[in-house]
């Protein structure tokens, strides 16, 4: 009998584990949805921001080109150099992946401060790395304009997806690093000591 019971117990106890683990994930991909939804939502109506956006893209690219000795013309959202001219679309700021990125640490069962730590860091780390992509892109265009396109088209699209569930993972090794154990002191170590062993002695 007392086996029997134990097994139901298991049994009874591993159905609610399930139970939770399916509403966990259920809420987490409907508040993920919702998130992305919402923040591409955004800035599909807030044309003037992405706008800027896109100037600001150019331009910085631009001045990261030049550092290399490069002369560069930016006019609006297009700059050019060397007979190159690379026109900054909305999908050229690494905006999308960034909503992907946010929507899914957002969305994620997790303290606060480190959503908003790991979604900051993140979106730097995603800017810098588009305009790292920009910059290649650029000096392959000045050698082989056909290679540029198709660097962009498939190469690029799959390592920004790659260094975006990259980030989500080393956040998330992070945020499940097991707490240090706080220090306590020689007093206070002592006294709960003697509380323990008056509690043995009753």
């Amino acid at each position: 009998m007392g086996q029997d019971k134990r097994k139901k117990a298991k049994t009874i106890k591993g159905n609610q584990t399930e139970q939770t683990s399916r509403k966990n994930l259920t809420r987490f991909l409907l508040l993920f949805v919702v998130l992305a939804v919402g923040f591409f939502a955004l800035f599909y109506f807030w044309k003037s921001g992405v706008e800027h956006l896109q100037e600001w893209t150019a331009l910085v690219s631009a001045r990261f080109l030049s550092l290399f000795g490069f002369s560069v013309q930016v006019t609006g959202i297009t700059y050019s150099s060397s007979g190159v001219a690379i026109e900054i679309i909305p999908e050229c700021t690494g905006l999308y992946e960034i909503i992907i990125f946010s929507s899914i640490l957002l969305a994620y069962p997790g303290i606060w401060w480190k959503k908003l730590v790991g979604v900051g860091t993140g979106i730097a780390i995603l800017f810098i790395l588009n305009l790292i992509r920009l910059l290649i892109l650029a000096l392959i265009g000045m050698r082989d304009p056909q290679l540029m396109e198709w660097v962009h088209l498939y190469l690029w699209q799959l390592t920004l997806i790659l260094f975006v569930v990259s980030l989500f993972l080393i956040w998330l090794s992070w945020i499940r690093r097991p707490v240090p154990k706080v220090f306590t002191s020689p007093a206070s170590s002592q006294k709960q000591a003697k509380t323990s062993r008056e509690k043995r002695e009753k």
